[in-house]
């Protein structure tokens, strides 16, 4: 066997660490049998791989731009494509070096990067999908052209793969599959077996970024609404604002918010908490109340895995995750009633101890669907057929 013929290039286009960059090193960690390289613009994304002793190509043309007020400038799009022709020659002779077969690209704008070297060097593409996408969105748009290049979607939820068939339709979206995100989950302690975190209180947890899509806002007031007939109920908010100007904004406008209804004792802002024991720690409910359809949720089997309690929409990823009563619990979305309801059911049944089957099932369903194994091994048996077809 030539020397790295079992090798394949993690692509990703973002200087930051997000949940897509998460997934690509748990790919080069756990998955065995394939040496990964993994090619990435300077910043925080390089410097967390690169202190997990991958093998980096740090490249500054593979960057994206990003949208601006929901909008893409004609000049971030014109400076992409020039990044992308900037990086064809450096990433190509990377590759020809390693003799790297195959590009797993993070998304849709990765892809893009990948492109030339589908159409000049022949190498295969494969594309990682982590978002679901409006009907009329440029991204949306760009799907059925990466389709038709692309040898794989592999997609994080089924709801992913159903909204990638809307734009490819169905002959392209058969080469959508679906490989859920996978948690080592955590050992049983003494915090996890106890009831409650505090004596006295319930404490609610809201875990990600501060961004309108989260729905931060009609859970604060849902929240509001519930301490009327649960004084003894607390909100901590975990997440910072993103770099953006209106998630700044927003980050201030729900400050103001907790102020005007003088609920500052009982909603706390906790920000950025790194390890994950810590987070949890913190709170017995995790709410995942999102604005628009989530793709997945991370936070959603962190928390079964922790033993919590998860009231979440009841569409897109985390509909797949929970069954309602069984593991957790399902909400109608966008309706704040619906979800005051639902928080003073789940109260008045943490409160009398019935919910111990329920924390059980939602720890049982991480090992059964969402074990890092199960994760790293569906991986590795999509990509050993490419190294199979090169024999």
């Amino acid at each position: 066997m030539a020397k790295n013929e079992n090798s394949i290039l993690l692509l990703s286009v973002t200087d930051s660490w997000g949940g897509g960059e998460e997934v690509l090193l748990k790919i080069a960690l756990h998955v065995e049998g394939i040496t990964f390289f993994v090619a990435t613009p300077p910043g925080a994304s390089a410097k967390k791989f690169l202190a997990h002793k991958l093998n980096i190509f740090p490249l500054a043309y593979l960057k994206k731009f990003f949208r601006k007020n929901g909008h893409w400038a004609i000049s971030d799009r014109l400076n992409t494509f020039v990044n992308i022709l900037r990086s064809v020659m450096p990433l190509y002779s990377f590759m020809r070096k390693k003799n790297i077969p195959v590009i797993a690209a993070n998304g849709n704008f990765a892809a893009l990067f990948a492109l030339p070297h589908v159409f000049l060097f022949k190498k295969k593409l494969i594309i990682i999908q982590h978002l679901l996408y409006k009907k009329n969105s440029f991204e949306g748009k760009l799907l059925k052209t990466l389709a038709k290049y692309s040898d794989r979607f592999i997609c994080v939820s089924k709801s992913v793969a159903q909204n990638i068939q809307t734009f490819t339709g169905e002959r392209l979206g058969r080469k959508c599959c679906v490989i859920y995100n996978g948690i080592s989950r955590p050992e049983m302690n003494n915090k996890m077996i106890k009831s409650r975190v505090s004596e006295g209180e319930i404490r609610f947890g809201v875990v990600g970024s501060i961004i309108q899509e989260k729905g931060h806002d009609r859970i604060i007031e849902a929240f509001a609404e519930l301490t009327k007939n649960f004084p003894q109920c607390r909100l901590y908010i975990f997440g910072t604002p993103r770099e953006e100007r209106s998630s700044k904004f927003l980050f201030r406008s729900l400050q103001e918010k907790v102020e005007r209804l003088n609920l500052g004792d009982k909603i706390i802002f906790k920000g950025f908490v790194e390890q994950k024991t810590d987070l949890y720690d913190q709170f017995d409910i995790l709410i995942n109340y999102s604005a628009v359809p989530e793709s997945f949720s991370m936070a959603v089997i962190e928390a079964l895995a922790y033993n919590k309690i998860v009231l979440a929409s009841n569409e897109g990823g985390p509909s797949e995750i929970i069954q309602h009563e069984i593991n957790g619990f399902l909400v109608e979305p966008r309706n704040e009633r619906t979800l005051v309801l639902m928080m003073a059911k789940v109260v008045t049944e943490f409160e009398n101890g019935s919910l111990i089957e329920i924390r059980k099932n939602g720890r049982a369903t991480v090992e059964k669907r969402f074990a890092l194994e199960h994760f790293a091994e569906a991986y590795k048996n999509i990509f050993e057929t490419y190294s199979l077809e090169r024999k």
